[in-house]
């Protein structure tokens, strides 16, 4: 049958996107990207059957090739953070031909988007050599910013309204639903969730191509054990239903089955009775009247009915109140049998209004517990927020410190190494530079095959914390300035830190499964106290070269805090694993990654000299204070940005709590 998705995202150059690279895999051509200077080339692409830009009326020719368009959507985006174009994915219904899905698409993208001022690069695509058959879907991109003269003019806000996104969705489902009915089929797709259509079903998630071709490699992708897990609870509850309904069906076939068996009683019971009366024994036959009785006399065998008196005695021999047709008699046993019928029937009335409200109040003494359970989880939730909230907190601002301290170690450092004789310095210096290239040249090589290496493995992975400061070393090292070259590569890993943290929050405050969404917090916990432990026990040895003493004061109270912040990462890869191994998990899946070890290598110790003469020292002076001016400049547009990130997720988390 027809399935509906409609998945809506942002291609932001802040997640390293570019809209020309994902113009190209959707059209399946060669572009190369003027503001990169690379040349994207998917013409070996499979399944790309069909491809256009849709352009409003007021678009200039240019905007309609694919190339020009989009390089003048990335030369249009200034910021570091821009957000490029929106992207859409899209499933087709199967059962439509191609041609069928092609009008589907174009009215539904004329409709909503181009009509309004939107330019769409649209594609459809088959499925794959190895996927499901059925997986027919289309992919857009959908420009941000609205047409002016013969380029592009402000950002449209309104286009990224929430609303907007609803509305799509239902368009999509309404626009699908009329060609599937005007084709003859009875398939249909709803954008609405399995709750609000009334379902009892665990909804499944969408798994994607990375983890599909995973699955193809032999490894487990996360998403996709989650979804079998999911169908396979499905499938069990669905057979408990079907039993559930068939022991209803069942119980009820039983109850009037036991009904018509008493019915069956009661009427022989009142046919019994009657055959009694009608036969002759059952009448008082004539007998001559003794002298004088002491007591009435009646037949040995005639009934006797409790609350009633014994007949008395007449001269003919007969009882009284028994005349001789006999029908009073059978109308004295009917009305007899039918009070008996109507105290047991009033009998289990009054039972069943007995049990109905024994289970009325225990369902009610449950909800009242569940109710009350809830309201403790959430208590018990809130609190732990809190916590963690404060603890981020506490982590991000003594990641910072650590910073800040590692680039004025930096700083000294370089100040205590040109004070040193020109001689010396030149011979140490030959020796220190080659050393630190090769270590950057390895550690680039290294961070090269662990990227390789992970991008295979599942989700589960957290960054290992020395990559980052190989990587900023990599990238800023200066042979002419080492110790000024320390004091960015410090900057750079704690910017890169702070943007890994960012990524976190972001996926927690996404995330919908609570054993999911804990373990991504422990994931950013470790990483954090990983980061806090290998910043502080470099601060400890660079302490110690700056003092030329082994266990300087300084190095004893960071690698005390070293310690400690170890002791909180262990502590929280063991609830990580724990938590993998929950009763929510079928099947521990266990992966060894390697981690790259960042190589260490102590500096030479390099005593103080005396200043070598008095011009290079006013020369030393005045370019510390440049580099000094330059640097409290950069730290506050630093301070001033953390400010800004820290004054945002303050109101994410409003917003989330009220959301709550």
């Amino acid at each position: 049958m027809a399935q509906y998705h409609f998945a809506a995202k942002i291609i932001q150059r802040s997640r390293g996107q570019s809209a020309v690279a994902s113009a190209a895999y959707r059209a399946g051509e060669r572009i190369v990207d003027k503001r990169l200077g690379r040349n994207f080339d998917f013409r070996r692409h499979y399944g790309v059957v069909y491809t256009d830009i849709l352009a409003p009326a007021n678009a200039p020719d240019w905007m309609r090739d694919r190339a020009q368009l989009w390089n003048a959507v990335e030369k249009a985006e200034k910021r570091k953070d821009s957000q490029l174009a929106r992207a859409l994915d899209i499933a087709l219904p199967h059962e439509l031909s191609l041609d069928l899905n092609i009008e589907l698409l174009r009215g539904f993208v004329q409709e909503q988007w181009v009509d309004k001022g939107m330019i769409a690069d649209i594609a459809i695509h088959l499925p794959g050599r190895t996927g499901d058959i059925r997986n027919v879907h289309a992919h857009i991109a959908l420009t941000t910013r609205e047409i002016t003269g013969d380029g592009f003019g402000l950002k449209e806000r309104d286009w990224n309204d929430k609303d907007e996104l609803r509305g799509w969705r239902k368009a999509w489902a309404d626009h699908a639903n009329r060609i599937l009915e005007r084709e003859g089929f009875e398939e249909r797709i709803d954008h609405r969730s399995l709750v609000d259509q009334g379902i009892d079903r665990e909804p499944t998630t969408h798994v994607g191509p990375a983890a599909k071709e995973m699955e193809q490699h032999g490894a487990t992708s996360d998403r996709a054990q989650r979804n079998r897990d999911t169908k396979a609870a499905n499938d069990n509850m669905a057979d408990l239903q079907n039993e559930l309904a068939a022991s209803e069906k069942r119980l009820a076939e039983l109850k009037k089955q036991l009904v018509a068996e008493r019915m069956e009683q009661t009427q022989k019971t009142v046919r019994a009775a009657k055959d009694f009366w009608e036969k002759p024994e059952g009448q008082w036959p004539p007998t001559p009247a003794p002298p004088v009785p002491a007591q009435p006399l009646q037949p040995q065998d005639a009934p006797y009915y409790a609350g009633s008196t014994p007949p008395s005695a007449s001269p003919g021999g007969k009882a009284d109140f028994m005349p001789d047709d006999l029908s009073k008699q059978q109308e004295l046993a009917a009305q007899q049998e039918a009070e008996r019928q109507r105290k047991a029937h009033d009998d289990e009335r009054a039972r069943q209004e007995h049990a109905a409200k024994d289970e009325a109040d225990r369902l009610k003494n449950i909800a009242d517990d569940e109710k009350t359970r809830k309201e403790l989880d959430h208590r018990a939730e809130a609190d732990r927020q809190q916590r963690l909230a404060e603890f981020n907190k506490r982590v991000e601002q003594l990641a910072w410190d650590n910073a800040q301290r590692q680039s004025a170690q930096a700083e000294e450092m370089r100040r205590e190494y040109t004070r040193q004789q020109e001689l010396n310095r030149k011979a140490e210096f030959d020796k220190h530079t080659a050393e630190q290239l090769r270590i950057a040249q390895q550690q680039k090589e290294q961070l090269k095959q662990a990227e390789q290496r992970t991008s295979a493995q599942q989700q589960g992975y957290f960054r290992e914390a020395g990559m980052r400061y190989g990587t900023a070393l990599a990238a800023h090292y200066d042979m002419n300035d080492p110790y000024g070259s320390l004091a960015k590569s410090a900057m750079a890993e704690y910017a890169a830190f702070i943007r890994d943290r960012e990524a976190y929050t972001k996926q927690i405050a996404e995330e919908n499964d609570p054993i999911k969404r804990r373990s991504l917090e422990l994931r950013k916990h470790i990483e954090g106290t990983d980061y806090l432990a290998l910043t502080g026990e470099r601060i400890a040895k660079q302490s110690e070269l700056i003092t030329g003493r082994l266990n300087s004061e300084e190095a004893v109270k960071e690698r005390s805090k070293v310690v400690y912040w170890q002791t909180q990462s262990t502590e929280a890869r063991k609830q990580l694993r724990e938590l993998e191994r929950g009763p929510t998990q079928k099947q521990e899946q266990v992966q060894k990654q390697e981690q790259v070890q960042q190589p260490k290598t102590e500096r030479p110790y390099r005593p103080r000299t005396r200043k070598s003469a008095p011009d290079l020292d006013a020369l030393i002076k005045q370019q510390d204070e440049e580099r000094k001016a330059k640097e409290q400049k950069r730290l506050k547009e630093n301070e001033d940005e953390r400010n800004r990130q820290l004054e945002l997720e303050r109101k994410r988390q409003r917003d989330r709590e009220r959301e709550r």
